[in-house]
């Protein structure tokens, strides 16, 4: 079974995360995450009393009475620099202006991860120019500094709600984004 999860971020890829313990004790008291344990070398939280509410489970999410039941939260810290968060099923981006798709995105990703302030990627249908997040990367990807992971979540299985986005919004001051990861 390939993992998965849902992955929330900043919207504004320069944001950064100021204090880990204060964001983990806001998600707790949100009733996002409960009790810590250690995967894979990290810290995960087990679901916490409202993740059902605060992710949205689509009906058909396995018949089960909780579907959040094997998931588990991962905050994924600032880094220095913002990172592309991307991984296997990953499609070409749609251009911001006329949703033409970068055939070539790896090519522009590589540039991009030189010059990532100013690097303009050029949509070879309209022209239009674009900076890595201004991309449509149909929630398949995103840049960020950090992340909120919601692991065991795949495409079409959950979404967060509107609840949840604004929360975060409303704690860091920035609009927020989220995709689907598959490796």
């Amino acid at each position: 079974m390939a993992d998965k999860k849902i992955v929330l971020h900043p919207a504004n890829p320069w944001a950064i995360l100021q204090d880990p313990s204060l964001m983990i004790e806001f998600l707790q008291d949100l009733g996002l995450i409960g009790p810590s344990f250690p995967h894979m070398g990290e810290p995960h939280y087990k679901p916490g009393p409202r993740f059902d509410e605060l992710v949205r489970f689509s009906t058909g999410a396995g018949g089960l009475a909780r579907p959040s039941a094997g998931c588990h939260v991962f905050l994924l810290e600032t880094s220095s620099e913002p990172l592309f968060l991307g991984a296997g099923n990953v499609q070409p981006p749609l251009c911001p202006r006329c949703r033409a798709k970068f055939m070539n995105w790896s090519d522009h990703l590589l540039s991009w991860q030189k010059n990532k302030r100013q690097y303009l990627w050029t949509c070879g249908n309209c022209g239009n120019n674009a900076t890595a997040q201004e991309l449509n990367w149909r929630r398949m990807a995103g840049i960020a500094r950090y992340a909120i992971d919601l692991w065991e979540i795949g495409e079409g299985e959950a979404e967060p709600s509107s609840e949840l986005l604004q929360a975060l919004a409303h704690k860091t001051g920035e609009n927020w984004r989220y995709f689907y990861y598959r490796f």
